[in-house]
């Protein structure tokens, strides 16, 4: 059996380290774009197709910033997520047992699309004139 205290420390540990690797890479950047669709709905297609545009660019001028700001993003969401299953609640009733993994299930889905952002941006063709970039 997991002792859920040690586990618990152990994913806080990591989760803290993930976030100094975010604070001292990104220190000197300027964040990377990203608007959810849900967060665009309420724009013309106009003006969500710029937004959509300059986040574009700006992932093919900096593709690996951005990508490592993806997967970084991502691995905190799954260390939160692991940290959540880790500290639930010994007695639920079925209903509260199903909103939490329904819960737990939707932020798992936005850890996996954060990744699945980054292999994108890593295997767009359009990024390669951009392979001098420095990070760290």
């Amino acid at each position: 059996m997991i002792d859920p205290s040690i586990s618990r420390n152990l994913i806080e540990n990591a989760m803290g380290a993930v976030e100094q690797a975010v604070d001292y890479i990104f220190n000197d950047e300027p964040a990377v774009p990203f608007h959810p669709t849900t967060d665009l709905l309420s724009l013309s297609p106009s003006e969500e197709d710029q937004i959509r545009r300059g986040e574009q660019a700006n992932y093919r001028s900096r593709p690996t910033t951005s990508a490592l700001s993806f997967c970084l993003t991502s691995a905190i969401s799954l260390l939160a997520i692991a940290h959540s299953l880790i500290d639930q609640p010994a007695a639920l009733s079925p209903v509260e047992r199903e909103q939490l993994w329904k819960k737990l299930a939707a932020e798992t889905k936005i850890a996996g699309r954060a990744a699945y952002r980054a292999a994108l941006i890593l295997s767009d063709p359009g990024a390669e004139a951009a392979t001098h970039e420095e990070v760290l």
